[in-house]
């Protein structure tokens, strides 16, 4: 009697120490010795691209567009590079005179704008990862938005009848019928005595604002690496970015 009590004893202890290294609230015991990988989701700051950008290759007509538009495009789109540690912006460009003969550039850039801290890594860009847009730029030191100017029209007119994405309103706390703070997202000023102007972008809420000159005034399509007085990006400026985190 007392051998059999002895010997169910043992197998009772015997299960439950297994148990114990089983059991699923255990969990230090089942992964001792392997690398744990904690993942979660953070919002960060991009750098804003604050330097000129500008196209130095004439694909059509003369250099010069005359006060007739150009037509401005821009677009940014991320990427993750250098293994999920760096975020970088690719950028394009394109302004078309909107008459004959059409003086056309465009460009292309690649721009870091983001590195991860040391130890982390990105496995997603959770929020848009482009923005456009695209104007129909006024002769050079025009003024926006006149005094008892209807703003549903001026903006339809300025944006070549492209509409603004109700997200990117929402992003900037705006109502599409505030008629009023609609004035802030289209501005002007002057950057080396060029007019830049200030639009949001028409779709993707990745970048807040483009700053771009379009005509100068005098010759605009640049034909070397100086960006003064010519056509160019002066700015771009970007919405916080969520991103999905995992430990290295």
């Amino acid at each position: 009697m007392k051998t059999t009590l002895i010997l169910f004893l043992g197998i009772f202890i015997f299960s439950w120490a297994n148990a114990q290294v089983l059991s699923p609230t255990n969990k230090s015991v089942l992964k001792a010795g392997v690398a744990t990988k904690a993942i979660g989701q953070e919002t960060i700051k991009l750098e804003d691209i604050d330097e000129w950008l500008c196209p130095s290759r004439l694909e059509r007509g003369d250099k010069e567009f005359g006060g007739n538009g150009p037509k401005v495009k821009s677009e940014v789109k991320l990427r993750l590079a250098n293994n999920g540690t760096e975020i970088w912006a690719e950028i394009t460009f394109s302004a078309v005179e909107t008459v004959q003969d059409f003086s056309t550039t465009s460009g292309k850039w690649s721009k870091k704008v983001f590195d991860v801290p040391y130890g982390k890594k990105i496995t997603a860009i959770n929020s848009d990862m482009a923005s456009r847009t695209q104007f129909i730029s006024p002769a050079a030191g025009f003024q926006f938005l006149l005094p008892g100017q209807d703003v549903a029209n001026a903006f339809h007119t300025f944006l070549d009848g492209v509409d603004i994405e109700k997200k990117i309103f929402e992003m900037h706390g705006i109502k599409r019928e505030d008629r009023a703070a609609l004035k802030t997202l289209i501005n002007t000023a002057i950057n080396h005595g060029n007019t830049v102007i200030k639009v949001p972008a028409t779709e993707g809420t990745l970048v807040k604002f483009f700053h771009v000159v379009g005509d100068t005034g005098g010759d605009d399509i640049s034909n070397d690496d100086n960006c003064n007085d010519d056509t160019r990006i002066v700015k771009i400026e970007f919405f916080p970015v969520t991103v999905t985190y995992q430990i290295k």
